[in-house]
């Protein structure tokens, strides 16, 4: 009876190699996206929380001053009615600085406030809809409406 010896391969060849790589690649290819789109609407969030804080804070600006605040001036400290411009002592940028913030309208029957997005914010979208400008009113109406679930 002859012997025959059985030889096994250690390790990988070429082909199993590139194959893991392109399986790697494809998966990226498709999961990459769908976490930017993911990272987007967590800062998100950081325009909404500024715009409800600057609602919070007009409501408070027009107990005390019988109108809603025109501008944001984050120099000033506290609330001064008898200013010509009534202004909110709010900073013009969310806390993360993704969001530039600004005051539309305002005057004693309401205002809007408002989030335009920076840098990688930009392309922010939701449910079709482009969410680069987010804004609120004294009414607590948010538009566009998507971009706000």
């Amino acid at each position: 009876m002859a012997r025959t010896l059985i030889r096994h391969r250690i390790g990988f060849t070429l082909i199993e190699l590139l194959i893991v790589i392109a399986v790697i690649a494809i998966l990226a290819t498709v999961a990459f996206p769908a976490y930017q789109d993911q990272i987007r609407k967590a800062r998100r969030t950081d325009g909404q929380t500024a715009l409800v804080g600057i609602a919070m804070a007009q409501e408070r600006f027009r107990a005390n001053c019988s109108r809603y605040a025109g501008e944001l001036n984050a120099a000033k400290s506290g609330m001064v009615c008898a200013d010509p411009v009534y202004s909110l002592p709010f900073a013009d940028e969310s806390p993360d600085g993704w969001y530039k913030l600004s005051l539309g309208k305002a005057d004693a029957a309401g205002f809007y406030a408002v989030a335009t997005a920076q840098r990688a914010q930009a392309a922010d979208r939701a449910g079709g809809l482009d969410c680069k400008v987010l804004t609120i009113d004294q009414e607590g109406a948010k538009t566009p409406h998507e971009c706000w679930r």
